[in-house]
């Protein structure tokens, strides 16, 4: 169990996002880039913070399992998540701040401390992310800027806008919902074409902020088809930018402590 807890960090935090229309081909109505954009950064803006609990259930070839998460953050500056696996037995927890982070094994009894770099976030969650990316993905929200290709009309696929980026690995590629303004379904590819990752989220609830309603899922799908990895996230309870969110990890006194630069 410990080495496939292990491999639930990467696959989670890749990323992040849902599945939630039918997918038929009919075509939207032609509307500009930038417009999209606009529309998913401001549903970006309305969610300042989360508090939420949920199950983790994955497979893959190896075995399969389930888990228990919590999981708090403020934008622009904090993260805190922890896993417990069956009864109740703790895997591991971590606290990442935009300065520098805190994180602990549990079944190494082993604590990780240094400056978030996209290096180190990568070693400790083997994934490679910034921490906005990060924070992005576990909000279920994404901010898009502005760019001079902003000025086409988007395309529609699956009842869904499209917006692609172009990366030096490849591309990503958002889908999104034209009701809600909601990214549905997020996917990499190589720069073969090939899908690399592929996130979907369902169960969207519409939730009321100070700012406006917001729509978040509760449940997210993770697949990665070279590993043959899929990975369930479940949000049983969440709560939207709740005030005085407490960010603390705690462990003892006999955990081995390691600093990296």
């Amino acid at each position: 169990m410990k080495k496939a807890f292990r491999y639930i960090f990467p696959i989670i935090l890749a990323g992040i996002l849902a599945c939630s229309g039918a997918k038929d081909n009919r075509v939207l109505e032609k509307i500009p880039v930038k417009k999209i954009k606009q529309k998913v950064n401001e549903q970006f803006k309305k969610i300042e913070s989360l508090e939420a609990e949920g199950t983790i259930a994955f497979d893959s070839p190896d075995m399969s399992n389930s888990g228990y998460i919590e999981l708090s953050l403020r934008k622009p500056d904090s993260i805190f998540f922890k896993i417990e696996g069956p009864f109740g037995i703790d895997i591991a927890a971590a606290l990442i701040t935009r300065e520098d982070f805190v994180y602990y094994n549990v079944q190494e009894n082993k604590v990780i401390m240094g400056p978030t770099t996209n290096i180190n976030i990568g070693a400790i969650l083997r994934i490679k992310v910034s921490f906005d990316e990060l924070i992005n993905s576990f909000s279920g929200s994404f901010y898009f800027p502005d760019e001079d290709r902003d000025s086409i009309d988007a395309a529609s696929e699956n009842n869904s806008y499209i917006l692609q980026v172009k990366k030096d690995y490849g591309k990503k590629k958002y889908l999104i919902d034209p009701g809600t303004y909601s990214v549905n379904n997020y996917s990499v590819f190589n720069n073969k074409g090939k899908i690399i990752l592929d996130v979907s989220y369902s169960k969207f609830e519409a939730e009321s902020t100070s700012e406006g309603t917001v729509y978040f899922p509760d449940r997210i799908t993770i697949h990665r088809p070279d590993a043959k990895q899929t990975v369930w996230l479940y949000y049983e309870s969440k709560e939207i930018n709740k005030e005085n969110l407490s960010f603390k990890i705690k462990y003892p006194a006999s955990a081995k402590i390691v600093h990296w630069n």
